[in-house]
């Protein structure tokens, strides 16, 4: 009997100790939010330990603010908040911080966005408990759906002794704690910050910064920032299933760790679970990775607004009918034509390091071989436009750095919406050199079967790079489905078409729009795509109302400012002159790339860079079938 006695006292003092009212041996979180991080800093703070580190893009929904930046980690998706809403913190009788202001905050984005209010980190993490240190709106990222925290403090000290001592504090009660941290460019803040991150290295740490560093502020660099995680073991760069790329996470990704750290599962998330990759030396990747981007970003602008001046100087003098100038016309939109090839060419390279270098051989070499094929006796268009097409399928199926770092190909990762795939750019490219191309092929061949085979395998091939495994566009992929079924109705079905024939067609690409979209569900790395379905089914129609208005804005918006309008018009002067007196050869082509390209500019929040591109190699094909009547 006294022995039973003893094991039952035994047993309740183990209870007492590890019961799940106490946090003490489980896994501890701290998310570090400070006002700016630059790489200096970077390599001060981290110094003598292990951890990961990349970029990340701050940019979140208009109004642009602190607070929406804060609302935008806590509820795991990119969100808009008026900075007015946000009153300020106080503590109620029982030592709760309160947000004034908080219920404003999500009555506002609850017109837009279902159940934001239980799926806030603070309420999605209640069990596990969330503190907070600060005097500011970072608060945000810790409240529950009511606005308040349980345990933590509204002040800061910035002494060693107190922030430690508080921090234990804080996490004897809860497993995550937010601490609002202002390094303020002072040294002494740097070390301070330094060695809080040694006494809690072996924690998870995400050190986020709010706004962009002095030193990495560029004109093109608003909102893009180096972030450190720090998980207790790995050391190397940050990447996760959002951007497919090493180096770059997103803000929805935060949440998403913090719930796979957890263990909380929520397939109606944007965000995704961030891994380390290896790497021996972290500090130079994330040096040599920001200036890249910087670089290539600089590339793609030079080079986009090159195509752009050549669309204008071609309108101009189409419009005033100078055909003497279709020589030098010609002779610009072959260059381009063929600079489009060499970017991608180069895109293999690690050239973009120097600009200097790179614009130097790129234009050199676009030269140099514009100029030897004036005189020979082939049709530079469409040689080029069928390199360029085999080229894009092979880097994007073998290797998408190749197409990422292509002035064509990049996606700006300081704009923030796409990381990974195809852009809009290097979509519009494929379609309409793919269409190119297949003439092109078609002409070497009499037997019909074998140019419809030609024909089939084009449009099958661009369905697969566009589908959700390699392109993640949903966007890019209707307009190749589009594509298929035109090819279909012109070249297989030709005159033997009727209303029968035409609803085959329709139900034909639904279903391939559906075992797409089935694939992608149950593949492990769902794109936008599925997990906007996903999303729609929990939150309801307010998330396809949220989506539409936000890419029809966006679409409207880049469609009527320069350079794109201006574009779009001098195209629209020269097609009104170039598609008189074309042959029908040409002409079936011509209509199937501005079908094409009219599809792919409405189903695409940057559709018009879609249309600027097939429309660029479409008049090029016909300025050089002017120049040059008798070439292949």
């Amino acid at each position: 009997m006294e022995k039973r006695n003893i094991i039952i006292i035994l047993a309740i003092i183990l209870v007492q100790l590890f019961g799940n009212t106490s946090y003490a041996m489980e896994e501890k979180s701290i998310l570090i939010l400070v006002d700016e991080l630059d790489l200096e800093v970077l390599e001060d703070i981290t110094d003598g330990i292990n951890f990961g580190t990349g970029l990340m893009n701050i940019k979140t929904r208009k109004p642009f603010g602190v607070e929406s930046y804060y609302f935008s980690i806590a509820a795991g998706r990119k969100v808009g908040i008026k900075p007015e809403y946000y009153k300020g913190l106080y503590k109620d009788e029982n030592g709760t911080i309160i947000i004034s202001g908080y219920e404003d905050m999500v009555k506002d984005l609850s017109k837009g966005i279902n159940n934001i209010k239980t799926n806030v980190l603070g309420e999605k993490l209640k069990d596990e408990g969330i503190s907070y240190i600060g005097d500011n709106s970072s608060a945000i990222v810790a409240a529950n759906n009511t606005g308040s925290i349980n345990y933590g403090e509204i002040e800061i000290k910035y002494h060693k002794n107190w922030l430690i001592n508080k921090t234990n504090l804080h996490l004897s009660k809860s497993n995550i704690l937010v601490l609002s941290y202002n390094i303020d460019q002072t040294n002494y803040r740097v070390r301070l910050l330094k060695d809080y991150i040694q006494e809690y290295k072996d924690y998870n740490i995400f050190i986020l910064p709010k706004k962009v560093s002095k030193r990495m502020e560029y004109i093109i660099n608003s909102s893009l920032v180096p972030v450190i995680y720090i998980n207790g073991k790995d050391n190397g760069m940050i990447k996760s299933s959002s951007t497919k790329r090493e180096g770059f996470i997103t803000i929805e990704d935060i949440y998403g760790e913090l719930l796979s750290i957890y263990g909380e599962k929520d397939s109606s998330i944007i965000g995704n679970k961030i891994n380390i990759v290896e790497r021996q030396n972290n500090l130079n990747n994330i040096k040599d990775l920001f200036k890249k981007t910087i670089n290539l970003i600089l590339i793609t602008y030079i080079f986009h607004g090159l195509v752009y001046f050549v669309q204008g100087y071609t309108a101009y003098y189409i419009y005033k009918n100078r055909k003497d100038k279709l020589d030098k016309i010609n002779l610009f939109n072959s260059f381009i034509v063929i600079n489009i090839f060499i970017g991608l060419l180069m895109g293999a390279s690690s050239l973009h390091i120097n600009i200097a270098l790179y614009l130097f051989i790129n234009l050199l070499t676009s030269y140099i071989i514009t100029i030897f094929m004036a005189d020979r006796d082939v049709n530079t268009i469409k040689l080029f436009a069928t390199l360029t097409y085999g080229l894009i399928i092979l880097g994007i199926i073998f290797y998408p750095e190749t197409i990422y770092n292509s002035y064509i190909g990049f996606n700006n990762l300081f704009y923030g919406a796409r990381y990974y795939g195809f852009n809009n750019g290097i979509m519009g490219v494929l379609l309409v050199s793919s269409i190119i191309s297949c003439y092109f092929v078609m002409e070497l061949f009499k037997n019909e079967f074998l140019k419809n085979l030609i024909c089939l395998i084009h449009v099958f091939t661009n369905m697969i790079v566009l589908s959700a495994n390699y392109g993640a566009n949903t966007g890019g992929f209707l307009t190749a489905l589009a594509l298929f079924l035109i090819i279909i109705y012109t070249n297989l079905l030709g005159k033997n078409w009727n209303i029968k024939n035409l609803a085959l067609l329709i139900l034909a690409g639904i279903l391939i729009f559906g075992v797409n979209m089935y694939f992608d569900y149950l593949s492990n790395e769902k794109s936008h795509a599925i997990n906007f379905f996903i999303r729609l089914k929990t939150h309801g129609i307010s998330e396809f109302v949220d989506m539409f208005r936000i890419k029809a804005r966006e679409l409207i918006k880049l469609t009527l400012l320069p350079p794109f309008s201006i574009v779009l018009v001098a195209q629209a002067i020269s097609l009104r002159t170039l598609l008189n007196g074309i042959n029908e050869n040409l002409k079936k082509q011509t209509y199937i790339i501005l079908i094409t390209g009219i599809i792919g500019f409405l189903l695409n929040d940057t559709g018009m860079i879609t249309f600027i591109y097939m429309t660029h190699y479409l008049i090029s094909l016909l300025v050089y079938n002017r120049e040059n009547p008798s070439r292949i």
